[in-house]
């Protein structure tokens, strides 16, 4: 049986295949970056040993890409069995996209998201949290699934990932050393003690962190409003996305921080930003476009769709 997910209502992005290329030529100039202060200092020893730590990292951003990401969030893979009716909205959504179904997993946390990672359509996985379940009837979260498959369709998972791997990395050390600080950390004041010395490595980490969200929205921006369009092609109800977004935008918001804190390294792949009511510098250092402008392009393919156009 073929699928319904045609050429005739698919058609490439361009522009998301150029901020992709542009997007793995940042993140060589990061890692390239990275490297030269080892050759510069420590010789062609120490500059070729930082060479291959660089492969070998990249290889294991390609090659477990979904299963970091998935211990970064504490998710966990489910089963048909365990999950049956989330298992049956992503077996109909694939099949309209014509795409070997992807992995399912659920994160234990009340805020409401959802991402998509791995290496390509073969090794996907799609994560939802157990908030999203609880914060959307069918209709929306069969929208929210629409996206993140959309994302598997568009095949921008994968350096999606790559992207915002230094910036994962660098959050997972600066929450470490941060925790070190506080006096009522699991380590007490001999945590301060430690954090010292390691302040050098917090500076590095905050360097790499600001220079992850530099190369990671060259790309994530474009890419969730590809994943927006094309998600309302597999479900036919664009509007269903909009009210989703809008909601989930709202309740991440008003999350509790800490609950907050567990999808922070991801919110780049996550569907709505995870940030709470703080505004940041007119959006300018947001991973996402911002909530209006997605759901005016929502709005326009409704009415699109409704004309009968494709």
């Amino acid at each position: 049986m073929g699928s319904p997910f045609t050429d005739r209502h698919f058609e490439p992005d361009a522009a998301l295949y150029r901020r992709m290329f542009f997007t793995m030529a940042l993140v060589a100039g990061v890692y390239a970056a990275a490297v030269l202060p080892f050759f510069l200092v420590g010789g062609p020893l120490w500059g070729l040993a930082a060479v291959a730590a660089a492969v070998a990292s990249a290889v294991v951003q390609c090659r477990w890409a979904d299963r970091f990401v998935l211990w970064a969030t504490g998710a966990r893979e489910v089963t048909a069995a365990a999950e049956p009716e989330l298992h049956a909205l992503v077996d109909r959504l694939c099949v309209s996209a014509g795409l070997p179904k992807p992995r399912v997993a659920v994160a234990a946390t009340p805020v409401p998201n959802a991402f998509a990672a791995g290496s390509g359509p073969g090794s996907a996985i799609i994560c939802v949290t157990d908030g999203l379940r609880d914060a959307l009837g069918p209709a929306g979260l069969n929208a929210v699934l629409g996206h993140e498959i959309a994302h598997i369709r568009n095949r921008d998972v994968l350096i999606a990932g790559i992207a915002v791997f230094p910036c994962l990395c660098a959050d997972l050390f600066l929450g470490f050393w941060t925790g070190l600080l506080r006096p009522r950390g699991p380590l007490g004041p001999f945590g301060t003690a430690l954090a010292v010395p390691l302040l050098p490595l917090a500076v590095a980490a905050a360097a790499l962190y600001a220079a992850g969200l530099v190369t990671s929205m060259a790309l994530s921006r474009h890419r969730e409003l590809c994943a927006d369009a094309t998600g309302t092609l597999l479900t036919g109800r664009p509007t269903d996305l909009a009210a989703a977004l809008g909601r989930l935008d709202d309740e991440v918001r008003d999350a509790d921080a800490a609950d907050r804190r567990a999808l922070r390294p991801v919110s780049g792949l996550c569907v709505v930003p995870v940030r709470g009511r703080r505004r940041d510098a007119a959006g300018l250092l947001s991973s996402h476009p911002t909530l209006a402008r997605r759901v005016a392009r929502l709005t326009l393919i409704s009415r699109r769709l409704a004309a009968g156009g494709r």
